[in-house]
């Protein structure tokens, strides 16, 4: 029989880490995009 157990908890992380790992990458474009246009107006 299927480990469900197991197999939910890595899947569930993965998820997990994929999301994390999209919010960075937008946080980072979001702060590029800032002081891009900070140094453009200046």
């Amino acid at each position: 029989m299927p480990q469900y157990e197991e197999m939910y908890y890595k899947l569930f992380n993965a998820v997990t880490d994929a999301i994390e790992a999209l919010k960075t990458a937008q946080k980072e474009v979001e702060d590029m995009y800032i002081k891009n246009k900070e140094e453009k107006s200046e």
